[in-house]
């Protein structure tokens, strides 16, 4: 088996993310309207990728942007691996990935459904703490908020950081 990470080289990988993307949906309100948009800002660099291939298709991805709103921090997207290639360490890896190319931000904030108590915990051995339990998309499950200081030395005041929800 042939495994490679990289960002977007092409038209032709945007197009293989946005139709693995379709396929990986977990119910999230507006999730179609969100890919499509998505689309347009991986093409106009807004967001960034970190692509998962196995000889040469995508089996997971990890897409992130600066914070809209408060710009010393980078929050992830979107983030999934096909279940045929859980526990190979691949979204651990995009992760690390994404904090090593990105030391200039003070944390990285995400969030995820609480009914996936396994994401959670999952995020949490890399190193995320919940700050927030909230629904953050519509009024059913509440979404758990965490956070990953990225420079060690910046002391993040919680506090402030809730007022971006």
């Amino acid at each position: 088996m042939l495994f490679e990470f990289t960002d977007i080289q092409s038209r032709n990988e945007l197009s293989q993310l946005i139709d693995f993307l379709h396929k990986q949906n977990l119910n999230y309100p507006n999730y179609e309207t969100w890919v499509q948009r998505t689309e347009s800002e991986i093409d106009s660099g807004y967001k960034k990728t970190i692509l998962a291939f196995s000889d040469k298709i995508i089996v997971g991805d990890l897409i992130y942007q600066q914070h809209k709103t408060s710009p010393g921090f980078l929050e992830l997207k979107n983030m999934r691996v096909h279940p045929a290639f859980n526990n190979r360490y691949f979204a651990r890896f995009m992760l690390r990935q994404a904090e090593a190319e990105n030391q200039n931000y003070d944390a990285i904030i995400c969030d995820a459904p609480s009914e996936f108590p396994e994401i959670v915990r999952f995020m949490e051995s890399c190193g995320y703490f919940p700050i927030l339990s909230k629904p953050l998309y519509d009024n059913r499950e509440p979404e758990i908020v965490m956070i990953k200081p990225i420079q060690k030395s910046k002391k993040i005041i919680i506090p402030s950081i809730l007022n971006m929800f």
